[in-house]
């Protein structure tokens, strides 16, 4: 999958990209998924090569390759999807309330 198609799909803009030079990859700061980049400067969008901050095992090397300002940028990346995820799991949890209160 190409560029083009990954953000029509999965309705994404450019600017949701990062690009993290140190670590060869690409990060989708709204979800927090990593990408591959290629030797030819593609990015291998295959599910099979997806790896997500938030809810995969990157090892403490990893991290520590980050380059100047790329800590920033992925460190607010995983509290904003963070973030998201507790206010999920929240909302999921008052309508499970609210069925059960009007015996749904």
């Amino acid at each position: 999958m190409n560029l083009e198609t990954y953000l029509e799909t999965n309705n994404f803009e450019k600017k949701d990209l990062t690009i993290l030079f140190s670590v060869g990859c690409v990060l989708n700061v709204k979800n927090g998924d990593t990408y591959p980049l290629m030797a030819d400067s593609s990015i291998d969008f295959s599910d099979d090569e997806r790896m997500n901050i938030v809810t995969d095992e990157f090892d403490q090397y990893w991290f520590d390759q980050l380059g100047f300002g790329e800590e920033v940028v992925v460190k607010d990346t995983i509290e904003n999807v963070k973030e998201k995820l507790e206010c999920v799991k929240e909302c999921e949890w008052l309508e499970s309330k609210a069925e059960l209160a009007m015996g749904i």
